[in-house]
């Protein structure tokens, strides 16, 4: 099978710090927690199976069997609507985040202001080290 064109060669994905294929920037931006189960479920599984380039292709029905979709269209609609998919009734094209730096643009300065750092530590990553310690506590 020939080698699927990107579709929007404007968001090609990259590799975000600090783990890889999946962004760590769409839990810390609030998208997560917009997205349903069925959207996040799809959304993940093509983080796994999606070329460097985001590309990936499965039939609505291989969906349906492997993640047990019942609507795979409707997670893929709300992907869109998201702007974190693209699809062209064949190809899947993930999407780099909505804001992410697009490769070889002028990076921001190496050392964040004192006032982005308080912002940090009081976000979404504070929020989620204390479910987690209390997570640790109920074991």
């Amino acid at each position: 099978m020939q080698r699927p064109t990107p579709l929007r060669t404007d968001r090609i994905r990259t590799v975000e710090p600090p783990f890889g294929w999946i962004p760590f920037r769409i839990l810390t931006s609030g998208l997560l927690a917009q997205l349903s189960l069925q959207a996040k479920l799809l959304y993940f599984f093509l983080c796994l199976v999606a070329d460097e380039q985001g590309m990936s292709y499965y039939g609505e029905r291989r969906l349906k069997d492997l993640l047990g979709l019942a609507e795979p269209a409707r997670a893929r609609d709300e992907l869109e609507s998201q702007d974190l998919l693209a699809f062209d009734g064949t190809f899947y094209q993930l999407l780099s985040l909505p804001g992410a730096p697009r490769p070889g643009s002028v990076p921001g300065p190496e050392k964040p202001p004192v006032e982005a750092l308080a912002q940090r530590r009081s976000g979404p990553p504070q929020q989620l080290a204390e479910l987690l310690a209390a997570l640790g506590r109920r074991s």
